[in-house]
């Protein structure tokens, strides 16, 4: 099978093909004389056994098409992490008087745009500070009742 084959059988990319190959994950790969110079060929058997591990259901996550997927499975992991911890030490959003937009957008699910709305049109109390609008706790509390 030449690598085009090979992508349409995996239903990936002929990058990730080469990808693939220089992993060593299919097998030994011989070259042939082509019309523009020499071109992979693979084993019909590795390609097969590739896609039986890749369609395994254990390893989903963990082996994924892309040999970066598992970096950016574990960054994006890390970021929710990293997401979910208190912004300052020690205070939570949800115990802090005065919040940002983002506070805010965390703690009702209102997008930024819909906040910005009710701020200019006067149904949420809030004031700029610095650089960007801070709201008391217990104005966004009466503003999500009247919701």
């Amino acid at each position: 099978m030449n690598k085009k084959e090979v992508a349409e059988f995996l239903g990936v990319s002929t990058r990730i093909v080469e990808k693939y190959a220089s992993e060593g994950r299919l097998g030994k790969v011989t070259y042939v004389r082509g019309r523009t110079g020499k071109q992979a060929e693979y084993t019909r058997e590795a390609v097969e056994n590739l896609k039986t591990m890749l369609d395994s259901p254990d390893t989903a996550l963990t082996a994924t098409r892309s040999p970066d997927a598992r970096l950016f499975v574990a960054q994006l992991a890390e970021a929710l992490a990293r997401s979910e911890q208190p912004r300052s030490e020690g205070v939570r959003t949800s115990e802090k008087l005065l919040l940002n937009l983002t506070d805010c957008r965390l703690l009702t699910g209102l997008s930024d745009a819909n906040l910005r709305d009710a701020i200019r049109e006067g149904k949420l109390k809030a004031k700029i500070i610095g650089r960007g609008y801070k709201v008391k706790r217990a104005d966004l509390d009466e503003f999500v009742e009247k919701l």
